[in-house]
């Protein structure tokens, strides 16, 4: 979180976020990247992280919350997909719950690793990179590997 406390001067900040995603799941590794605009805050009374964001996809807008916190990692989808995973930094497994409009899937997820570095230069930058397992019923069925980077948008 080095920086941290220098970007609490600001807000709310427009930022561009490239977000990419690694997924292995069993043999099959898949990437996928994304740049949209989003809106990156800092509450300034309990420390929380938060980025907003939304992406189009083929069935509908999606509309995403990052939470930050120094405990926890909250990620909740809306829109084409209704998705709640809930992490914990001591790596205790959560519940996660998706729906996508044919019936709600659960599973649980394991945070392996997450790290966070923001600069507040002439503009405001950061990256966002954590590691989570999707598991069923304990078993693993997919690694996930994602990587944001935040710039500061001034258009």
């Amino acid at each position: 979180m080095e920086g941290l406390l220098r970007v609490s001067s600001k807000e709310k900040t427009t930022v561009r976020l490239r977000l990419r995603t690694i997924s292995k799941q069993e043999t099959v590794e898949e990437r996928s990247e994304l740049d949209v605009s989003g809106v990156f805050y800092l509450d300034h009374a309990t420390g929380s992280r938060y980025l907003h964001y939304e992406e189009e996809q083929e069935a509908g807008i999606i509309r995403t919350v990052l939470k930050i916190t120094d405990k926890e990692v909250l990620l909740m989808r809306s829109g084409a997909v209704s998705m709640r995973m809930h992490f914990f930094k001591e790596r205790k497994r959560s519940t996660v719950s998706v729906d996508y409009g044919v019936g709600k899937l659960m599973m649980e997820s394991e945070l392996l690793n997450i790290e966070e570095v923001y600069e507040d230069g002439e503009l405001f930058a950061g990256k966002i990179d954590f590691q989570y397992e999707l598991l069923d019923n304990g078993v693993n069925i997919g690694l996930f590997d994602v990587s944001m980077i935040l710039e500061e948008d001034k258009e």
